[in-house]
C-alpha cells in the first residue's frame, strides 16, 4: 500500500512539474492571444515573475530539507545545506531589484544552475530518488533554455 501511495504522489508531482512549465513559455504565446489573457502584464514580466516565485520555492524547498537533515543524521551536510539553501532566494531577490531585463534573466539563469547543483549534491548523498532528479534535470534544462532564448530575443529586439 506504501509503494501504491508513493507511485500516486510520484506521479502527481511530476504532472505538476510539468504544468509549471507553461508560465515560463507565455513569452511565446502569439500577442493577440496574449492580450485577451493579460491586464496588461508583459509576457516577459510575467514570465521572469514566475521564475523568481519558483526561484525562492526551490530555496524553501532546500530550506525544509536542511531542517529534516538536521534531525536524521549527522554530517557535513548538517552545517552547509541551511548557507546553501538561501543563495537561490538571494539570486531571485537580485532578479527583482535590476530593473534591465537581462540582467533579470542572468539572476535567474544563474539562481536555477545553482539549484540544480544543489540537487545534484544532495542525490550524490541519497536524499533524492531517482525520478526526483530525472524531473528537476529536465525543468532546469527547459527553464535556462527558455531563459536563454529569452536574453538572444530581447538582445536582438
Amino acid at each position: 500500500m506504501n509503494n501504491l501511495m508513493h507511485t500516486k504522489i510520484k506521479y502527481i508531482l511530476i504532472v505538476i512539474g510539468l504544468l509549471g512549465l507553461i508560465p515560463f513559455g507565455l513569452p511565446l504565446v502569439e500577442n493577440s492571444l496574449w492580450v485577451r489573457i493579460s491586464t496588461g502584464l508583459n509576457r516577459i514580466d510575467f514570465a521572469l515573475f514566475y521564475g523568481t516565485t519558483i526561484l525562492c520555492f526551490l530555496s524553501g524547498i532546500f530550506w525544509g530539507l536542511s531542517i529534516n537533515v538536521l534531525i536524521t543524521n549527522n554530517s557535513n551536510l548538517n552545517y552547509l545545506l541551511p548557507a546553501l539553501s538561501i543563495i537561490p532566494f538571494f539570486f531571485a531577490i537580485g532578479a527583482i531589484l535590476f530593473f534591465n531585463i537581462k540582467l533579470k534573466i542572468i539572476f535567474l539563469v544563474i539562481g536555477f544552475l545553482i539549484c540544480q547543483i544543489l540537487d545534484e549534491i544532495l542525490f550524490a548523498q541519497k536524499f533524492y530518488f531517482n525520478w526526483y532528479i530525472l524531473l528537476r534535470r529536465f525543468l532546469t534544462v527547459v527553464v535556462v533554455t527558455l531563459m536563454i532564448c529569452y536574453y538572444i530575443l530581447f538582445n536582438n529586439a
